[in-house]
């Protein structure tokens, strides 16, 4: 199947059904190498998989294809990705972070700003002071994701609050982290300041989404509010961390076995 369909020159839709997409998968796991002669792990498998995937989806929007033939792919089909490590901070982490100066304020202010609303750094870099309005005495972040485009309505605590920075005149169409470093710099400062805490996990800008994510199943909140709160797809995406509350749960009961 892969000799039939991959390497031809010109492939049209309407060629492209179920056959030709698991050959294709075949081919991403057997045969295709990177620049460097490596082949791809199973996460860049699912990536490629998910680009083709979207276009096929278009392409069904466009009317030129009656649907996507990926969707009839049976789970033994698929590419299957070994559930990724999340990195996350406790409460008492995330209290010590506080506690300990940071090499750039503004950094500080961003990401625990983020630790308590669960936004994406390049959607940080985004929020301007229009995007925030008030309901009453609930404050809300209006979010269009980079990452999804989806258009997200986010409630923010009076935690989220406290660390954003003050207007101080500024626009409605200016930055709320106007004078925030780049992706690089952010992630130099929160390894220090988090070496500075005491903190020996490694600390991306992304561990505060984590953080976020655990921090409310761990206080309580049920999944699929999670799950919206965070702006996943799919409950599914959100059931990651909801495991991780379990292993912790596990781990709390089984320390009465190291004291008997």
């Amino acid at each position: 199947l892969v000799s039939t369909y991959i390497g031809k020159d010109k492939v049209r839709m309407g060629d492209i059904d179920k056959d030709f997409c698991v050959a294709f998968i075949r081919w991403l796991q057997s045969e295709y190498r990177t620049t460097w002669g490596n082949p791809l792990s199973p996460k860049s498998m699912s990536d490629y998989v998910g680009y083709f995937s979207t276009a096929l989806n278009a392409a069904v929007r466009a009317d030129i294809i009656p649907e996507n033939p990926f969707m009839s792919l049976t789970p033994t089909e698929r590419i299957k990705v070994p559930e990724s490590k999340r990195e996350f901070l406790t409460v008492d982490e995330i209290k010590a972070l506080i506690a300990t100066e940071c090499p750039r304020e503004d950094v500080k202010r961003a990401y625990l700003f983020a630790c308590y609303c669960g936004l994406r750094l390049s959607d940080i870099y985004a929020l301007r002071w229009r995007d925030l309005s008030k309901d009453g005495e609930q404050w809300r972040a209006s979010v269009v994701m980079k990452k999804t485009t989806k258009p997200l309505y986010i409630p923010l605590s009076g935690q989220a609050l406290k660390w954003m920075p003050e207007q101080d005149g500024s626009e409605s169409g200016d930055h709320v982290f106007g004078n925030l470093v780049n992706y690089g710099n952010v992630n130099e400062n929160l390894k220090k300041w988090a070496e500075a805490a005491g903190i020996r996990k490694h600390i991306s800008y992304h561990t505060s989404r984590h953080s976020f994510a655990t921090m409310m199943l761990t206080l309580g909140a049920d999944l699929y509010t999670v799950s919206k709160l965070l702006g996943h797809s799919s409950v599914r995406h959100t059931q990651i961390y909801a495991r991780i509350i379990d292993r912790k749960k596990d781990e709390a009961v089984n320390l009465a076995d190291s004291v008997f």
